[in-house]
């Protein structure tokens, strides 16, 4: 009978929901499970799932513990979008204000979320939760994928598309007082240009840990592979010397009988040489015997 697997859909939200260094021996599980219930497919399909940075993680984590918190962000997202259509200046910065305290809350709640797992996080890994964020306010993949708890890096907006972001930048510190401030569009110039620059390093970041992140997915399934190939030579190997001795009983055994069969054809011509000579002597006998009478 086969195992009653769950849905494919329901093992990407458990792994999802994993720290990250319990991620690929969970997925090793499933895989093995679906392998065995004859489920290709589905092997397939989980095993194909990427193991998420610590950032990704935490992000997760925040989307499963503070779902409607996270609504809100959203939604303030398509407010700040009908904003900016409409070109309501006022409207563009009292959402923008509103915007960066709640990802500054939400920053710091993932924060929290974490450490109370017993994760280490930076201030590093707190600017790539904000990040993450900003990304997903402003493209729906990533908001999807944020939303669903299924981030696997950190995400960045790359400044293309719906962009609302780099149409409504944070509001000017308070103590910002410099008695000669650029005009207008020198200023925006180059905020343009500073963020775009940020844009790719960012982007250069975010590649180089996909990578790195890839790569240990691909290490640890390739230890997993040299344990279970160890773990198939130690059992060959057993049979092997199983089998080797079961063999040398038989050699054993055979000597014996090949020792046994030599003894008996002694004792059998030794019977027959026997025999003859019973049957010299009767003939004598009754040879003797015949004389006399």
């Amino acid at each position: 009978m086969s195992e009653n697997l769950p849905r494919v859909e329901t093992i990407v939200d458990d792994l999802y929901s994993l720290p990250p260094a319990d991620f690929v021996s969970h997925r090793a599980g499933y895989v093995a499970r679906f392998k065995k219930a004859g489920d290709k497919a589905g092997a397939t399909r989980i095993g194909a799932l990427r193991k998420p940075t610590v950032v990704a993680w935490l992000v997760n984590t925040l989307a499963r513990r503070d779902e409607s918190a996270l609504a809100e962000l959203f939604d303030l997202g398509e407010q700040l979008e009908r904003a900016q259509q409409r070109g309501d200046g006022p409207r563009l910065r009292e959402l923008s204000t509103a915007r960066s305290t709640s990802i500054r809350a939400l920053t710091d709640r993932a924060v929290s979320l974490g450490r109370g797992l017993g994760a280490t996080v930076g201030d590093n890994a707190a600017r790539e939760i904000a990040n993450t964020l900003n990304a997903a306010m402003a493209d729906a993949e990533i908001r999807d994928r944020v939303r669903t708890g299924r981030t696997v890096v950190a995400e960045t907006y790359s400044g293309f598309g719906p962009a609302l972001l780099s149409l409504v930048p944070d509001p000017p510190d308070d103590d910002d007082d410099d008695d000669y401030p650029a005009s207008p569009e020198v200023e925006d110039d180059r905020e343009k240009a500073d963020e775009a620059e940020r844009n790719r390093l960012l982007a250069e970041l975010d590649s180089a840990e996909s990578d790195l992140d890839t790569a240990r997915t691909e290490a640890d399934e390739a230890q997993v592979d040299t344990e279970r190939t160890a773990s198939e030579l130690r059992s060959a190997a057993a049979e092997v010397e199983r089998i080797e001795a079961e063999l040398e009983v038989a050699r054993v055994a055979e000597q014996a009988a090949r020792e046994a069969i030599e003894a008996s054809v002694v004792q059998a011509k030794s019977a027959a040489e026997a025999v003859e000579s019973a049957r010299a002597r009767v003939a004598e006998a009754q040879s003797a015997l015949e004389q006399l009478t």
